[in-house]
């Protein structure tokens, strides 16, 4: 082991000589043993490091392979990856295979705390490209042509990069430049395509954009959201489900019963499915969804509690596993938004719940994908004659709404109406059907807002012996 590293110290990187005083040789080739030898600690790695982050090209290489072969589901060993770099120069410097054997025979990466050393390769990257920068600041010290002002810019970028890399600033004309090359761009939002009113009032879901879809109980929000999900993946959107309230089986069946009711002589209803003793009929068509299902870009979590911190690691994981397979991670949806909580302790309800909003909005932004995000509602709904819901409404915190680049609300009459069915009163009885009969099964879409668009209302149908919405 001793001699490949000291052979990579002597190698050059495609960059030039390894700055190996900002650099931690041995650390970055035990990583790569530890993911060699325990697939399991790959995912917990990769949510700490990227490969840009090595000091060494080949490292790096190494990394980004195992990585995506742990993504498919394949073997990371060395005779698995070595494949991968068959006639590569810089592996065949170090001995070709012999060196992947020797990473996983080194007793530090069998030792290792592989958290430690990804902090250590990480925070090392960090400080080579503040190093860059301030050097950087430094020949621009001796450029005559080259202000003071500029020369301070240069400095402050360096200092602040860790701090501030996810932080973009472009001046007025960069900006006109990426709107307009934005509006060639092919670049399309998420829709679902199966509830066509509610494509028609959201509009295409765009990346970096967090959606509340909020109701009180009984509105049908898993409904819709199984729907949607359903819908968006099986036209190629890249979906993550992670749910803090069902069981992955239960929103299965429910995306089963609802992809079955778009075929009239194949309907089931979903109490069926949970009753789960199927005849031979019912189970041929439930096999037949399982399999159209198992097809879509869709991955489904469920999870009792989940730190959004935590949530933040699931979206880049996730995002690799779908690259890998030829997809783009490009909606994520919360079912729901409460039961999610802060990385640190809050004092307040109210606090958490922010905290929360704010994390799942630079989570999209970050991720660059769309979050749908299920929330509840307060009491103070049903304490109105009007049951409509309105933005102060949102359970726990005025920052959703701020957040939000849309809410909507759904709403079902039929829920209240039925509460208030009269007893005594043949007249009123009458009166009461016949309003029941105008509404049953309909769903109003509100949408309360709308960052780049105007707000509005649509109206579905809601089908809830198969957990449809339409």
């Amino acid at each position: 082991m001793n001699a490949g590293i000291a052979t990579i110290s002597r190698m050059q990187t495609p960059a030039g000589p390894t700055p190996s005083a900002i650099a931690n040789i041995e650390a970055e080739a035990a990583l790569i043993g530890a993911m060699m030898m325990d697939p399991l600690l790959i995912d917990r790695i990769a949510d700490l490091v990227k490969p840009e982050d090595f000091s060494i090209d080949l490292h790096g290489r190494l990394f980004e392979t195992i990585v995506g072969q742990a993504a498919l589901g394949r073997g990371t060993s060395p005779v698995a990856i070595k494949s991968h770099f068959d006639g590569d120069p810089h592996l065949e410097q170090l001995g070709g295979p012999a060196y992947l054997a020797r990473l996983t025979g080194d007793p530090m990466a069998m030792l290792a705390d592989v958290r430690d050393l990804s902090r250590q390769i990480a925070d090392l990257s960090d400080r080579r490209r503040m190093r860059s920068g301030l050097l950087d600041a430094v020949e621009a010290c001796a450029d005559l042509g080259t202000s003071l002002p500029e020369i301070s810019t240069l400095a402050d970028a360096a200092v602040t990069a860790r701090a501030e890399s996810n932080v973009v600033e472009a001046d007025a004309a960069e900006c006109v430049d990426a709107w307009l090359a934005e509006l060639d761009a092919d670049v399309s939002g998420v829709s679902c395509r199966v509830i066509p009113n509610v494509d028609d009032l959201l509009g295409q879901l765009r990346p970096k954009s967090l959606t509340i879809v909020a109701g009180r109980p009984g509105m049908g929000k898993t409904a819709f959201a199984c729907t949607y999900a359903r819908g968006a993946a099986s036209h190629g959107h890249g979906t993550l489900f992670v749910s803090l309230e069902m069981s992955k089986e239960d929103l299965i069946g429910r995306m089963i019963s609802d992809s079955l009711f778009d075929h009239e002589n194949c309907r089931i209803p979903y109490s069926v499915l949970q009753r789960g003793r199927l005849n031979n009929w019912e189970r041929e068509r439930v096999a037949e969804a399982g399999t159209l299902l198992s097809r879509i870009p869709l991955t489904v979590v469920d999870t009792g509690t989940l730190p959004v911190g935590r949530l933040d690691m699931l979206v880049r994981r996730h995002k690799r596993r779908m690259a890998a397979r030829g997809h783009r991670l490009d909606l994520v949806i919360v079912d729901y938004l409460q039961l999610l909580h802060p990385d640190t302790k809050q004092k307040s309800a109210y606090e958490a719940t922010s905290e929360v909003s704010k994390r799942l909005k630079a989570i999209a932004k970050d991720q660059d994908v769309t979050i749908m995000a299920l929330a509840q509602l307060s009491r103070s709904v049903e304490q109105r004659q009007d049951k409509r819901p309105q933005l102060s409404d949102l359970r726990d915190s005025g920052q959703i709404e701020q957040d939000a680049d849309a809410v909507l609300f759904l709403m079902r009459e039929e829920y209240y109406l039925a509460q208030t069915e009269p007893q005594n009163d043949a007249d009123a009885h009458s009166r009461w059907e016949d309003r029941m009969e105008r509404i049953r099964g309909v769903i109003e879409f509100i949408l309360a807002k709308r960052r780049n668009g105007t707000t509005g209302i649509a109206r579905g149908r809601f089908f809830a012996p198969y957990q449809a919405v339409r």
